[in-house]
């Protein structure tokens, strides 16, 4: 990464400050259903916040790059604690998740007409998949009507791993969010394969 503030850095915050209001949806819905009761303010104080404003009066300028590893820490952190947290007493809560993360999808979808590489750009530019030297995805086929890409490492894993969560429960939340952001497109997302996942026209609306 470069060592000064560039494009690839307003991109790569963007899919933090996505990745944090995902968690923020999460702790609405468990304060809605009252189910864990100042779960917001043990995560705070326990990882802490993203805050607020403009990214050029926040990052350390001396440090971008590690800075914004911090960042991803955090967002990655606060989503498996809160996650794991809500789940351990009561599996039974996954689906009222699940579907809170479809809704949330469903506010932040594309345009309705959109391609299958669009869509997978879409993703790309919205989806935090570590730091953008990791290189996570691996476009494997694409044609106008299907695009498949495969996961080359397991880069949320070991956030879950360190609070004894499962992290099947990241890849139930990011397959219910794609399907959300989908819902009133031409585009389908499936999973193939082991890390390896497919966007393909729809062949005919529901």
């Amino acid at each position: 990464m470069s060592a000064f503030l560039g494009p690839i850095h307003t991109w790569l915050y963007n899919k933090i400050k996505f990745q944090d209001a995902m968690v923020d949806a999460i702790l609405d819905l468990a304060e809605e259903k009252g189910y864990a009761e100042e779960l917001r303010s043990k995560v705070d104080s326990r990882y802490g916040v993203l805050g607020n404003g403009n990214l050029e009066d926040m990052i350390d300028t001396g440090n971008i790059h590690g800075w914004l590893q911090e960042k991803v820490s955090l967002v990655e952190n606060r989503m498996a604690y809160v996650v794991a947290t809500l789940l351990e007493p009561d599996s039974g809560r996954l689906s009222d998740i699940l579907a809170a993360i479809c809704e949330f999808g469903k506010k932040n979808s594309p345009d309705k007409e959109i391609t299958v590489r669009k869509a997978y750009e879409y993703l790309e530019n919205t989806l935090l998949n570590g730091m953008p030297c990791d290189r996570v995805n691996e476009l494997v086929e694409e044609a106008e009507d299907k695009l498949v890409w495969r996961q080359t490492q397991d880069i949320h894993g070991a956030y879950w791993a360190m609070i004894h969560g499962d992290v099947k429960h990241y890849y139930d939340l990011r397959e219910s969010l794609i399907k959300g952001m989908f819902k009133d497109s031409g585009i389908e997302f499936h999973q193939t394969g082991d890390q390896v996942y497919e966007l393909r026209r729809r062949l005919c609306m529901e």
